[in-house]
């Protein structure tokens, strides 16, 4: 008899699990629940989850409560043996205490370091070396509950948020069909977490996260345009465009030099083919700007159409 599963979850980073778990042998989606629909782009007009978008056929269920009778009710009667979770809200103990193999979550990062909202960008942020995927058990805190399993990924060294994610999105897909494997046949050694202070976290990102002037050194500059790149975009504002910040992608150490004296400023120096940030003999080559409403380009090209040269402080 095939395990039967529903699946809970909503952004893109949810789909290589639902894709995975779907054409497992031996496993059965009997449903999806997602978000409901919300209004975007400058219209507002409803739009579908990405998880909504990608159902194929599958029972999908929106619901504004999951405290609701009638929801509760609905998933009681799906009969699932296990409900695997992916970048969805927190669910209340009614939900994740239903199924008999249990609930679980599939986490972007080693538990119980980077618990929370965004653990790739603050592990790049970090500048980590190692990062990973856990399954673990839901209960009533956040990202506290018992690990299943984990899995290792090394992070390259100008790696950026856009490729680390699409790994780690592949990487949680393996993790969570070796995961309902374990549970159903009872193979998995649980693990108790370690919630003492010692422990990273990994809150939501806020609007200043990618304003370079705001950080101290260089190696800070360049892990923070690591993990804002595809998205936010890490900035800079110039002295002469105060009402503007300039988005910087796709660094590069070409010297390597951590300043130990924080009285060296961090500089932005512009030429005629290239810019560079230069902390002391540190220097960071930035291969990839974007100006304000306009589209991501080379420097180079980007250079042809502005005129502005020279060194400028990132003030803090």
């Amino acid at each position: 008899m095939k395990t039967r599963i529903v699946f809970f979850g909503t952004p893109e980073f949810a789909t290589a699990t639902l894709d995975a778990l779907r054409k497992a042998q031996g496993m059965e989606v009997v449903a999806i629940v997602t978000a409901p629909d919300k209004p975007a782009g400058r219209g507002l007009t409803l739009k579908a989850s990405h998880i909504a978008e990608n159902a194929g056929g599958i029972p999908l269920f929106k619901p504004t409560r999951l405290k609701d009778p009638l929801f509760l009710d609905l998933l009681q009667k799906l009969q699932a043996d296990v409900f695997v979770v992916v970048a969805f809200r927190m669910l209340p103990t009614e939900v994740w205490s239903m199924p008999t193999l249990g609930t679980f979550n599939v986490h972007a990062s080693l538990l119980p370091h980077y618990r929370g909202a965004a653990p790739i960008q603050w592990a790049l942020a970090n500048g980590e070396s190692v990062t990973g995927v856990t399954t673990f058990l839901l209960n009533e805190r956040i990202d506290e509950g018992q690990i299943l399993l984990q899995q290792e990924l090394n992070i390259a060294e100008n790696e950026a948020m856009g490729t680390l994610y699409s790994r780690l999105m592949e990487a949680g897909a393996l993790l969570a069909v070796a995961t309902v494997k374990g549970l159903k046949s009872g193979n998995i050694v649980i693990k108790t977490q370690k919630t003492d202070s010692s422990a990273r976290l990994a809150p939501k990102i806020y609007p200043q996260f990618g304003q370079l002037e705001l950080l101290i050194t260089l190696d800070e500059i360049h892990h923070r345009i690591r993990a804002c790149d595809p998205f936010p975009g890490a900035s800079v504002c110039l002295q002469s465009t105060p009402k503007e910040r300039i988005k910087l992608f796709n660094s590069e150490y070409i010297s390597y030099c951590i300043s130990s004296d924080y009285t060296i400023y961090v500089k932005l120096i512009i030429s005629d083919n290239e810019v560079h940030l230069v902390q002391g003999k540190g220097v960071l080559k930035i291969h990839d700007i974007q100006w304000p409403g306009k589209r991501k380009m080379k420097t180079s090209e980007f250079l042809r159409g502005f005129r502005l040269r020279g060194e400028f402080a990132l003030d803090r």
